[in-house]
């Protein structure tokens, strides 16, 4: 093989480990966005959870007070 034709070759391949390099930016970036949206349902959910609980809790103050 001479020497243009193994350049060619490391040209092509690091080309394609660039690539390769971006695409698994770009899916780190929708894996962290994924992530952040799971957290903010999640958040939410606890949120409606313990506003639930509070509520069963002052209806059962109120009927054990009665």
């Amino acid at each position: 093989m001479q020497q243009t034709e193994m350049f060619a070759l490391l040209e092509r391949k690091i080309e394609e480990m660039l690539e390769e390099v971006e695409l698994l930016r770009m899916e780190v970036t929708e894996l962290r966005d994924a992530k952040d949206a799971l957290e903010a349902e999640k958040s939410e959910s606890t949120r409606r959870l313990q506003s639930l609980l509070a509520r069963f809790e002052s209806i059962q103050a109120t009927q054990s007070a009665a």
